[in-house]
């Protein structure tokens, strides 16, 4: 966005130092190279699709927005201008080059193939809502979305992890993710850092709430019994979230789970004994 303001900076500025209407068409021909180069998944590929009438008169049409944007740019510097009493004195080429600059910029920091991926991807996704066809969310597709999730470095921080898991809920339901990350694990294809993931969404009370699963924590630590540290760690989370909210026990593990997993995680021992104290504490009627 600070890169585009370049573009509409020049005839906002090229009309500050009072530079007539003849640089208007100029600046128009900037902004449309601007928009051929920023999307140009948007114009025809080929001869042939150019000669046809309907891509000749959507160019036309982007062209006159394009035109209209330059004029009002020019006119609110003039106006400017003449507010001011003064004018700047300026080299002609300086606001053009402005403009011009904005294009190659721009270009270094946004990918169109990358964003229309992405746009097609999203767009799929709506598609399937509104046809009805994502019930709780697609499988296919959200395996797809949490792919880059098992490519993550070992050494990702849990911030990072919870920012990928708040923006993966905007596209996915947490139940799908939750599925997947599951199954990711038991098939020995999961990465630290998607084992980490789960760690967190199994143990994060916003989370079971909205999945409404019943015992998501205890298939959470079944799964990653293997991993003594995860299992600690989440031991830990899910007893400070008790305490926080006692609602909780009816999800979690239960006392004989919790010995049972003790014997097979020897080194998760300390925080598994806290966890069992606390689930039997915060018991019904206790």
């Amino acid at each position: 966005m600070a890169v585009t303001a370049l573009l509409y900076f020049g005839p906002l500025l090229a009309g500050l130092a009072g530079f007539g209407w003849a640089i208007v068409p100029v600046f128009a021909a900037i902004f449309m190279l601007w928009l051929v180069i920023i999307r140009p998944q948007d114009f025809p590929r080929s001869v042939h699709d150019w000669a046809r009438p309907e891509a000749l008169v959507a160019f036309a049409a982007r062209a006159a927005v394009q035109l209209l944007l330059v004029v009002m740019c020019f006119g609110i510097g003039r106006g400017i201008g003449g507010v001011m009493g003064s004018l700047p004195s300026i080299p002609t080429m300086l606001p053009i080059a402005i403009s011009f600059l904005s294009i190659p910029l721009a270009r270094m920091v946004w990918n169109p193939w990358e964003a229309q991926a992405m746009d097609n991807l999203l767009d799929d996704a709506l598609t399937k809502i509104e046809t009805g066809k994502l019930q709780g969310g697609d499988r296919a597709y959200g395996e797809a979305v949490l792919a880059p999730l098992n490519g993550l470095s070992d050494n990702v921080t849990e911030a990072e992890l919870q920012d990928h898991l708040t923006a993966l809920r905007a596209l996915v339901d947490e139940g799908v993710t939750y599925d997947i990350l599951v199954e990711l694990v038991e098939s020995g294809k999961a990465s630290l850092a998607v084992k980490r993931a789960l760690m967190l969404l199994g143990s994060d009370a916003g989370a079971l709430e909205r999945m409404q699963r019943q015992e998501v924590p205890v298939r959470v630590l079944q799964v990653l019994r293997d991993a003594p540290a995860l299992v600690s760690q989440m031991a830990g989370r899910l007893t400070d979230a008790l305490e926080r909210d006692p609602e909780l026990w009816h999800d979690l593990p239960n006392v004989s789970f919790l010995e049972g997993l003790r014997v097979s995680a020897p080194d998760a021992s300390q925080a598994l004994d806290a966890l069992m104290a606390e689930v039997i504490a915060q018991a019904p009627g206790a």
